[in-house]
């Protein structure tokens, strides 16, 4: 069965899934610490199996933002993988990884790096925003946007900010988690998506120590 490997470094411990183009037979595994060397890479030849590489005709990975180091270590891997066997890369944000398709605007797309920093995409119809910095500049602009008394979905994870989002009079409410591991829902998500041009193209987002915002294109 032709196959999708995905790989995730930007969202917690590394993490590896694959899953047939039709979306059936999901495997996953996770490492159980940050060794994403000396372990995480082993996981995928755990999750292909049998078949090894000979059934993977596409390759998915994060592209952050999240955590550094292991974003980093999976992008760098899963270029490698994808120039050596001359397959097809999907290079997925973290953003939309975590974010749940089903949960109507205003959402807020949380991702965690360093602490005391957050990095959320915030969706108001089909308008998207980013903004990354230090938590309180965060929910400052988070709060400008929507207002005193608003009502925001957040996914992924807000933890550091919850307490002052609902100081300045913003009623949260939490979605339900992504699939675990965080590879399985990039899986998911790469079915979905068109390969980049080449693995050249797949970029890493890294976030900011200082802080920042952009628009971003409307979703289709």
């Amino acid at each position: 069965m032709r196959t999708l490997l995905a790989i995730d470094g930007a969202l917690g411990v590394f993490s590896a899934a694959a899953i047939g183009l039709d979306g059936s037979a999901p495997r996953a595994a996770a490492a159980t610490r940050n060794d994403a060397l000396e372990r995480g890479l082993a996981l995928v030849a755990e999750v292909l199996g049998a078949g090894g590489f000979e059934d993977v005709a596409r390759i998915a990975v994060t592209t952050g933002p999240g955590g550094f180091t292991g974003l980093r270590i999976a992008l760098s891997y899963a270029k490698s993988l994808a120039f050596a066997r001359d397959l097809p890369l999907v290079g997925v944000s973290s953003y939309d990884v975590v974010e749940p398709d089903e949960v109507a605007p205003p959402l807020a797309a949380f991702v965690s790096g360093r602490a005391g920093l957050a990095c959320v995409r915030l969706r108001l119809g089909n308008d998207a925003s980013v903004e990354c910095g230090a938590d309180e500049q965060v929910v400052a602009a988070l709060a400008g946007r929507l207002g005193a008394g608003a009502t925001l979905a957040c996914a992924g994870a807000p933890e550091g900010v919850l307490a002052r989002l609902g100081e300045r009079g913003i009623i949260v409410r939490l979605c339900s988690p992504s699939p675990s591991p965080p590879a399985l829902a990039l899986a998911r998500k790469a079915l979905q998506r068109t390969p980049a041009a080449n693995p050249h193209a797949v970029r890493a987002d890294y976030g900011s120590v200082a802080y920042y915002t952009r628009r971003e294109a409307p979703r289709a």
